[in-house]
């Protein structure tokens, strides 16, 4: 018997010995050493500051998935937000970049992943259950070189204690694997404290002036909740991201848990890293939860009831978005690139979204701006500003001669609130975008006023502004969004410099 017994431990022994999954990127996504790894995540983590308040249950999170130097800083927007957390699974999606395999695959029942900071367990439950489902299965190959999952480890085993993995990484993303990750996801038992995980970089090695459009809208689309929407931008290479099919299923599993709302917590690209923005990776940090106030999210951010309060600039700091707004076309006409500013003050690097109108001589030059606060508000302006000049598709670039014939103003906005009732918009206090299908047109507060418009005429010329017939708006299927506006412009002419 006791020979038995002993045979029967060195065999369990070897079992659990060959069921860990070693790390695949240790030593080159992050550092192989557990306290250099430790320091690096904990500095991550400390230096997230201001977070936005969920007013809800946390239920799912999307991160990017590039090597910790890189993403780590914008991840940990997301991690810091659970610290502390009681989660005791943790659903990980991400997508397949170097095995191709049909479906999704999921971890084996008590297998144990390594990182430097420890073994974490695959649960035996919900990976039994999930390879049951169809489209799903246990195929280990898919796991063993994939980095998507395992970059995330560090983070989830500084933040949180007790809990157990569901790693899971869908291979080809054809339609039909991910409505099977979905309906995978959705069927989980609703009484655990389960957090879903989507793991996904955004646009890969564009220009940052190219890359930035296409992360703002891959943004907006997951900010207003919409999976419709932004599997039709993925599919029209409108929108960018290696895991976007990875980012539909979380979505749509995590509105079927209950979630509602949708909110961005960071974005950045790997040119904030290393400070060449010619080929960059756009990274994100957000929260799907289900708000206490419930209601759906289709704000394009965190809408509020009452008006939100217009942000408020001191003269020196509005002075230095202008001298921004000129001296980045200045360098992009100059150089091809748009140059990098030094700046300090802690309000100006908060996110802002913001529009940039160029005039010359009393006539619009130019105005492009971005509707959703993703970037800091002085990197917002210098980007606005570039595009206004060179990409604003009803005038001609501006040549490097016209420059100092340019007057520059700046309209800094606050968050869109969707509009129940036309009586609440004010003519001269708010801006409109007017939102149909695949037509979107916005006009700032000030064109009103500009042009002596009455409610009914700004609304009408909103719908021009979206290529849309003028009584647009009052279809029940056209959704029409209000904002304020901080607006300041240059005080003198730049004509004679």
């Amino acid at each position: 018997m006791y020979y038995l017994t002993t045979v029967a431990v060195v065999f369990l022994t070897m079992a659990n010995a060959l069921a860990v999954r070693m790390p695949a990127v240790s030593g080159s996504f992050y550092p192989s050493d557990s306290t250099e790894l430790s320091v690096m995540v904990n500095s991550h983590l400390d230096a997230v500051k201001n977070l936005p308040k969920i007013d809800g249950e946390v239920i799912a999170l999307v991160v990017p998935h590039a090597g910790l130097i890189y993403s780590g800083p914008i991840a940990a927007h997301a991690y810091k937000l659970i610290e502390g957390a009681d989660f005791d699974k943790v659903v990980l999606c991400g997508p397949s970049h170097s095995h191709g395999f049909e479906g999704s695959s999921v971890g084996e029942p008590g297998e144990m992943w390594q990182t430097p900071l420890g073994q974490v367990m695959c649960d035996s439950v919900y990976c039994r259950l999930l390879s049951q489902t169809p489209g799903i299965s246990i195929h280990p190959e898919a796991h063993r070189t994939e980095h998507s999952i395992e970059v995330q480890l560090p983070y989830l085993q500084t933040v949180l204690k007790d809990f157990t993995i569901v790693p899971i990484i869908l291979g080809y993303p054809r339609p039909e694997a991910i409505r099977a990750l979905s309906e995978g996801l959705k069927a989980l038992p609703t009484d655990d404290k389960v957090l879903l995980i989507a793991s996904t970089d955004w646009q890969h090695y564009r220009p940052r002036a190219a890359g930035w459009p296409m992360d703002s809208l891959g943004i907006d689309c997951l900010t207003s909740f919409d999976p419709d929407r932004l599997d039709r931008m993925l599919t029209e290479r409108k929108v960018e991201a290696c895991g976007g099919s990875v980012l539909l299923a979380v979505m749509r599993a995590a509105q079927a848990r209950g979630a509602n709302k949708a909110m961005l917590l960071d974005y950045g690209d790997s040119g904030d890293r290393t400070g060449e923005t010619d080929r960059v990776v756009g990274y994100v940090a957000a929260v799907m939860y289900k708000s206490r106030n419930g209601g759906e999210n289709r704000d394009m951010s965190s809408r509020q009831k009452e008006d939100p309060e217009v942000a408020v600039l001191t003269q020196e700091q509005k002075e230095t978005l202008l001298r921004i707004a000129r001296e980045s076309l200045t360098g992009y006409l100059d150089n091809g690139v748009i140059p990098e500013f030094d700046i300090n003050d802690e309000q100006l690097k908060r996110l802002g979204a913001a529009f940039v109108t160029i005039t010359k001589e009393g006539q619009l030059r130019g105005c492009i701006g971005h509707t959703q606060a993703v970037e800091p508000l002085y990197k917002t302006v210098a980007y606005c500003a570039v595009q206004a000049g060179v990409a604003d598709p009803r005038f001609p670039p501006v040549s490097r001669l016209e420059v100092n014939g340019l007057h520059f103003e700046i309209s800094v906005l606050t968050p869109m609130q969707q509009v129940n009732s036309v009586d609440e918009i004010e003519v001269g206090r708010d801006g409109l975008m007017l939102v149909a299908g695949q037509h979107r047109g916005l006009l700032l507060p000030q064109v009103a006023t500009d042009y002596g418009w009455n409610r009914e005429e700004f609304l009408q010329n909103t719908c021009r502004k979206a290529s849309l017939p003028t009584d647009a708006w009052r279809q029940s299927s056209t959704e029409i969004y209000r904002f304020q506006a901080l607006v300041f412009e240059e005080r003198q002419s730049h004509s004679g410099l």
